[in-house]
C-alpha cells in the first residue's frame, strides 16, 4: 500500500467515523478547531492530519488513537512506518511529562536521520 492510498484511506476511515456520530464537516471541525477545508482535505486523501489534530478527532469521534490507524506498519514504506511508529509512541504515554519527553526523543531521532540521510548522499 503506497502512501497515497494510506491518506485515502485513512480520510475514508475519519469520514466514515464522523457520520456514525452524526457530524457534518462543519461540526466536526469547529470541535477540533481546525479551518473545515482543512478536514475535507484530510477526509479526502490530499492530508495526514498532525499528531495533535489526531488527538482531538479521536476524542471528537470518540475512539481511541490506535483505532483511527487501520494501515498496518508492514504494509507501510519507510517514511510512513516512521510516521505511524512514532504516533504509537507518543500515544503511549501515560502522563504529559513521559509524552513531552517522548517528543523530544521523537525530533531528536528525526534530526539524527536527516543528518544520516545528507551523509549519506
Amino acid at each position: 500500500m503506497n502512501v497515497e492510498n494510506n491518506k485515502i484511506e485513512f480520510g475514508k476511515k475519519i469520514k466514515r467515523l464522523r457520520k456514525e456520530k452524526g457530524l457534518t464537516q462543519e461540526q466536526l471541525s469547529e470541535l477540533i478547531g481546525i479551518d473545515n477545508r482543512h478536514l475535507s482535505r484530510i477526509e479526502t486523501g490530499i492530508h495526514y492530519p498532525t499528531f495533535k489534530i489526531m488527538k482531538k478527532l479521536a476524542k471528537a469521534l470518540d475512539v481511541n488513537l490506535e483505532s483511527l490507524d487501520e494501515v498496518s506498519i508492514d504494509d507501510t514504506i519507510v517514511s510512513d512506518k516512521i510516521y505511524l511508529k512514532s504516533l504509537q509512541i507518543l500515544n503511549s504515554a501515560k502522563t504529559d511529562e513521559e509524552k513531552k519527553y517522548y517528543y523530544k526523543v521523537l525530533a531528536l531521532a528525526k534530526l539524527g536521520l536527516k543528518i544520516n540521510s545528507n551523509n549519506n548522499c
